[in-house]
């Protein structure tokens, strides 16, 4: 498959940090086909299904540790259905919610600015979860807000799909086949299963924010879980958004491999914005001393990026690779493996 990129810059930086990562580790991905929209998955079959509106993610990550913690807030359309959603990760994550979100403060201090020459483009009750079949570890569950969150490890994709079903978390032949990209990759997997309250209505307008939850885990580089299931009846006038803020110790430049029928090639999906340099001391406030006690010293680059795609098809994963090039040991590339194995997005047959 021939592969082109789209400027000499990206070139530069995803020989060094992609490209020879992907063929001198020999890294081969199991084809598959993508499913319904942003990892969702339902209990039963509606009219009124939750749909995403707005999601606000900040991801902070350490380059000297490879701690990155995904903060992430979503709105649902629809809420009156109980649902949940899977994100996958590249080693064993860490869940906790987030009491004070910080989007609000994040937005007023630190806005989008689209720079001149921007790129690119009460309810039921939840139990514990049934016991894993063979092929599927349950590593943690724990309460997160109004969700029940259960950390996964599976070997099997069958087996993850009959648990996902075993706990009303219904999927599809779609979501069976995106789910087989990241077991194929040793992914791990956070499933958050919700309950809407007793008096939640059938209006399709209906909006239920999710509460905001940490997902915190080891990577070389910052990773996006961009890659999402393809919705079977795709509906080409709802609302989507994505307001992301990076915070890292060097300015980023977000990467995914699209893939379309001429090919494959390396684009930026997130249109970049406003870029501070800031300091802990100054995100303390915002952010809670535990979360920015955990930042690296020193000044520190909060970039800000937005979404506003009506589909990812044919994109894979994002990671963020430095603007600057940085020279990666033997051992540094192979401690990106597990991410560069999962970046080139399952063929469709569409």
């Amino acid at each position: 498959m021939k592969t082109t990129v789209p400027t000499k810059r990206t070139t530069t930086f995803m020989r060094q940090w992609l490209c020879v990562g992907v063929v001198t580790l020999g890294l081969v991905l199991v084809p598959g086909q993508p499913a319904e929209a942003c990892g969702g998955f339902f209990a039963k079959r509606g009219t009124a299904r939750p749909s995403l509106a707005l999601e606000r993610v900040l991801i902070t990550h350490d380059r000297a540790t490879g701690q990155q913690h995904f903060i992430r807030q979503v709105s649902f359309r629809a809420g009156s259905e109980r649902f949940g959603f899977v994100v996958p990760t590249p080693s064993r994550p860490k869940v906790a919610a987030v009491e004070k979100p910080p989007f609000d403060q994040l937005d007023a201090s630190y806005p989008f600015h689209r720079p001149p020459r921007a790129f690119g483009r009460g309810g039921g009750r939840l139990g514990s979860g049934s016991a894993p079949g063979k092929g599927v570890q349950v590593l943690e569950v724990s309460k997160v807000g109004s969700f029940t969150a259960f950390v996964l490890t599976a070997t099997d994709d069958k087996a993850l799909a009959k648990w996902l079903k075993d706990n009303e978390l219904v999927a599809t032949p779609r979501a069976n086949a995106w789910l087989s990209h990241y077991v194929a990759s040793q992914f791990f997997f956070v499933a958050m299963r919700y309950d809407p309250p007793a008096t939640a209505h059938q209006e399709s307008d209906a909006k239920v924010t999710a509460e905001t939850i940490r997902i915190s885990f080891q990577t070389p580089l910052p990773f996006y879980p961009y890659l999402e299931p393809e919705n079977a009846e795709p509906n080409p006038a709802a609302e989507r958004a994505i307001e992301l803020w990076l915070l890292t110790r060097h300015a980023a430049i977000p990467v995914s491999l699209l893939r379309q029928d001429e090919g494959a090639r390396w684009v930026r999906p997130f249109r970049g914005g406003s870029a501070y340099q800031v300091t802990k001391a100054q995100l303390e406030r915002m952010l809670g001393t535990k979360l920015s006690q955990q930042l690296p010293d020193g000044p520190l680059s909060l970039q800000t990026f937005q979404d506003q795609k009506r589909s990812r098809h044919g994109f894979g994963d994002v990671v963020f690779i430095p603007q600057k090039r940085v020279e990666l040991s033997k051992a540094q590339r192979a401690a990106y493996a597990p991410v560069a194995g999962a970046l080139t997005p399952p063929s469709s047959s569409r």
